[in-house]
């Protein structure tokens, strides 16, 4: 590799032409005139170096300027040097390495600087350049001003409607079974909510599809029923609506039996006996979990007090039904919201009882709270860092009764306990669906002009059935966001009733690790 010529030497003239070419050959006029370019000496290169910084100041701020500097200054190889350019209101400073010696200039993002051994520098575009990055970056600023509000929450999808549920073209639908089918429109409906009664609709579901099952000649139950058959039957409901905590482990459960199935038993017998351990586990996990949560949880019910509990929980209902059977005088405050409004049914069940029952919404939770003695409540999940998951506004009940030193009791049976951790409610959640939102804007636009009580008369009555159209189309400017669940503080719940006993939110790994009620053959 030849050292680089002094600077001294660019005064002594372009070197010798090179020698002509071997006889036999003919030089062309085409050779002639391309050698020189290819080839330019480095006074010509210093010449056109200085005459495209002159250019580049007399066009100052004009567009394209960048990419044709850098043609100008790498048209031809071995050149090294340093160079400022100037352009527009921000700066470009470039270095440049080759074989022979000269001054050139390069920019990021120019076009030039085609040439072997050139290297482009990096550059900060000022207020004004015309360059493909300044277009880029002021494109990409644009973007995040206009940004959707909902962009936290564009990871969680809305329900899917009825109609893509029940049939699909080229869909694996024609091997599900018709009770996956049903349950997975329950689910997408919310006919079907609570964590207690979708595990319970999913196992029963679950029994008519082994039941009704055949495995394919050469093909073992253990093989072919947990994997082929019934892994499609679990997507689909996925496809409904995400699985809670308990029903994720009752499907562990059930393949964790499945594969203790041995190979040479005979089929009925294998469906029998996994039929038995589906209804031992509703019995025992969840039905039994209740009764005898129930009775440690009427232990602090005293006469007198004043019990709130917030939408609608199974266990938290269980127990109020059976505390009142029992003779215990009290009286319950319900308090609701958006978007299922659960506790009108809790509210409905109360009030068969003869229950005395104050029913609020979520806002209006502070003017209650005086009254209040104890909390009860239900949970979807319960987290191994004491955090329970549960219906949206269940954080914001716990932590005001907290702050006012009422008791919060949460009623929680073993199998919704999760090993995992949450710190929000925004990386796993679940958005409900915006019909009962659209429903209720659907009739204010033309009954602007119009008396209210025939507008409100006419549009209960005819815009129900059309609610579902306008699920097709949001109205414009409109991101509906309803969240089902939300996160609540560990410190904000004073004790977790189990069917294994009263324990504190910090157990919770304790219990996941060593208590195992319900496990193989010994149920």
């Amino acid at each position: 590799m030849s050292s680089p010529r002094p600077a001294s030497l660019l005064s002594q003239g372009p070197p010798p032409p090179p020698p002509p070419p071997p006889q036999g050959t003919s030089a062309t006029p085409a050779t002639q005139t391309t050698k020189p370019k290819k080839q330019p000496s480095a006074k010509d290169q210093a010449k056109a170096a200085k005459a495209a910084r002159r250019a580049a100041k007399a066009q100052e701020g004009a567009p394209g300027a960048d990419a044709h500097d850098g043609q100008q200054h790498h048209q031809g190889h071995g050149q090294q040097g340093k160079g400022k350019h100037t352009q527009g209101k921000g700066a470009q400073q470039g270095q440049g390495k080759g074989d022979a010696a000269g001054a050139h200039q390069g920019g990021q993002g120019a076009q030039g600087g085609a040439g072997a051994g050139a290297q482009g520098g990096q550059g900060a575009s000022g207020a004004g350049g015309n360059h493909k990055g300044g277009d880029a970056s002021s494109a990409h600023g644009g973007g995040s001003a206009g940004s959707d509000t909902l962009q936290p929450f564009l990871h969680l999808d809305l329900p899917l409607p009825s109609s893509s549920l029940s049939h699909s073209a080229k869909s694996s639908t024609a091997n599900l079974h018709p009770s996956i089918i049903r349950l997975a429109l329950q689910y997408s409906e919310f006919k079907v909510v609570g964590a207690n009664a979708r595990c319970i609709a999913m196992l029963e579901a679950f029994k008519d599809i082994i039941s009704s099952y055949t495995p394919p000649p050469q093909t073992s139950l253990t093989r072919h029923l947990p994997t082929t058959h019934l892994n499609p039957q679990i997507a689909h409901l996925i496809r409904a609506r995400p699985l809670s905590v308990s029903m994720g482990t009752a499907i562990r459960y059930l393949k964790y039996e499945i594969s203790l199935i041995e190979m040479e038993m005979d089929l009925d017998d294998a469906k029998h006996l996994l039929l038995d351990k589906i209804d031992s586990f509703i019995r025992d996990r969840i039905l039994l979990a209740s009764r005898v949560i129930e009775q440690h949880a009427i232990d602090k019910i005293n006469d007198g007090d004043v019990i709130l509990t917030y939408a609608r929980s199974s266990v938290v209902e269980g127990v109020l039904l059976e505390a009142k059977r029992q003779g215990k005088d009290f009286a319950v405050v319900v308090v609701d919201s958006r978007p299922l409004y659960e506790g009108k049914h809790l509210l409905h069940s109360l009030r068969l009882a003869s229950i005395p029952t104050t029913y609020v919404l979520l806002p209006s939770l502070s003017l209650v709270l005086p009254r209040v003695s104890l909390c009860l409540l239900g949970t979807h999940a319960l987290l191994s860092n004491g955090s329970m998951f549960s219906r949206a506004g269940t954080a914001m009940v716990a932590m005001m009764l907290r702050e006012k030193g009422v008791p919060v009791v949460c009623c929680c049976e073993t199998y919704k306990f999760s090993e995992r951790v949450m710190l929000d409610s925004i990386v796993g959640n679940e958005r409900a669906t915006p019909l009962p939102l659209l429903s209720n804007l659907a009739p204010a636009t033309p009954a602007a002009g119009a008396p209210s009580t025939t507008t409100s008369s006419s549009s209960s009555s005819n815009k129900a059935p059309a609610a579902p159209a306008a699920s097709s189309t949001l109205p414009t400017k409109l991101s509906p966001l309803s969240l089902l669940y939300d996160v609540s503080r560990p410190e904000d719940v004073t004790v977790v009733i189990t069917e294994a006993g009263l324990i504190p939110v910090q157990s919770v790994p304790v219990l996941l690790r060593d208590y195992k009620p319900v496990q193989g053959r010994n149920s």
